[in-house]
């Protein structure tokens, strides 16, 4: 029995699209005292856990208490 034929390319390129994901948007807001390596963990903690992916977007909030200058 000959094996089944392979999907014309077009098919494969909608497959390939309908599973593509855009990137998205994360804000990770930092306070005054934290280092780099503690914006770092946040990011780190977001790709660990699956809510983030290497391929979206941080955008970095500097978060300032009213009482500071």
């Amino acid at each position: 029995m000959p094996p089944p034929p392979l999907p014309s390319p077009n098919r494969l390129n909608k497959l390939e699209k309908a599973r593509a994901r855009e990137p998205r948007t994360f804000f990770i807001w930092k306070d005054p005292g934290e280092t780099p390596a503690d914006i770092e963990a946040k990011r780190d903690r977001l790709l660990a856990e699956g809510t983030a992916q290497a391929d979206d977007k941080f955008i970095y909030v500097r978060w300032r208490r009213p009482d500071e200058k």
